[in-house]
């Protein structure tokens, strides 16, 4: 009797923890380069930023909010007046921590799953542009223009090759399916 008691109290501890699955994400950071007092905006409008959904103060270069969300989708995270010096993420249920830089390609996202898989993907984004302008500002063969252009092309495959994997690994989440729905590489 004792062992079904045990069966029947963990079966009822796993429900009431699946039940309790929260909507709630928590988003915590830095932008020491801001002032205190400095407000952040949050939207889901990656181009105008007009359709704001949240905001945050900075104080001593922190910030941290949390709402509800009962889904997962691209957003983007800015300094007022500044849509261009944001950081773009995923806001979903979970604990997000960015890291807001005054240099828009420095700025980092981690924290939940969709967020790590999306901030490797832009890293490795970045290696390759950086591969491709040292490329570019180091050549100084205008002879072999052929070398040149297969050099870049290599480098442009892998990376469209590594954008397309990510969707397809991806293809069950938010997160591949924004790269389906917006990236047009060959």
């Amino acid at each position: 009797m004792i062992h079904f008691k045990s069966i029947v109290g963990l079966a009822a501890g796993v429900i009431l923890t699946a039940a309790c699955q929260s909507d709630k994400y928590h988003i915590k950071g830095e932008a020491r380069h801001l002032p205190d007092g400095s407000v952040l905006y949050l939207t889901d409008d990656l181009n105008t930023g007009r359709r704001l959904l949240d905001s945050v103060v900075v104080s001593n270069g922190r910030f941290s909010g949390s709402g509800l969300t009962d889904s997962t989708f691209i957003c983007k995270l800015f300094p007022k007046g500044q849509l261009q010096q944001g950081v773009i993420f995923f806001l979903e249920p979970g604990n997000i921590y960015v890291e807001l830089s005054a240099v828009p390609s420095r700025s980092r996202v981690s924290g939940t799953v969709i967020n790590n898989r999306w901030q490797a993907l832009n890293d490795s984004v970045a290696k390759y542009d950086l591969r491709i302008r040292n490329i570019v500002r180091l050549t100084n063969d205008s002879l072999n223009p052929r070398q040149l252009s297969a050099d870049i092309n290599r480098l442009y495959k892998g990376i469209t090759t590594h954008i397309k994997e990510t969707a397809i690994r991806n293809k069950d989440n938010a997160l591949g399916h924004f790269i389906s729905t917006h990236y047009q590489g060959d």
